[in-house]
């Protein structure tokens, strides 16, 4: 009996580690770029970059300590300036990390970034129609920026089978 209830415990604990375990940094795919951008509130970042046209993904994180939307973008579709621009007037880039911080004055290296655990990640589709779903990156990134907000938008960045699966 005493070997079963261990056996109950450690997979329990198993569970419990798996769902609050942070993700891993997303690979930058090639052609694009990366900019963490600090913010008081990250689900905020990942909702307000995410809907930029040209960036790619988000995910939220920390570096020192500081919650950050970690961006990758299309720099043939946008550029820096525009993400800071916009960033900048919905409150979200309080802060600025680079892998090359020569390119912007004031800003500083990508370095020591640490994922959010899962159930951080994308909370604008959590307890959606959207969240039954397996979506990539791309389009939790697009999705989680128009869920809640604008529905249909968000819909147009799924393929006609999810949106068929959201109908049945």
């Amino acid at each position: 009996m005493k070997s079963s209830l261990k056996s109950i415990l450690l997979f329990s604990l198993l569970c419990l580690s798996a769902c609050h375990a942070a993700p891993k940094e997303p690979v930058l795919k090639e052609g694009r770029e990366r900019v963490a951008l600090c913010q008081s509130c990250f689900w905020t970042g990942e909702l307000r970059i995410g809907a930029i046209e040209g960036v790619m993904t988000t995910q939220a994180g920390f570096i020192g300590g500081r919650e950050v939307t970690l961006v990758s973008y299309d720099p043939k579709t946008v550029s820096l300036a525009k993400i800071l621009k916009q960033a900048k007037a919905d409150g979200v880039a309080s802060g600025v990390y680079l892998d090359d911080p020569s390119k912007l004055k004031d800003s500083r290296k990508i370095t020591a970034y640490r994922p959010a655990p899962l159930h951080d990640q994308k909370k604008q589709i959590q307890g959606t129609i959207f969240s039954r779903l397996e979506l990539t990156p791309e389009q939790a990134t697009k999705v989680n920026a128009f869920a809640r907000g604008n529905p249909k938008k968000a819909a147009e960045y799924l393929t006609a089978e999810q949106r068929a699966k959201l109908k049945g």
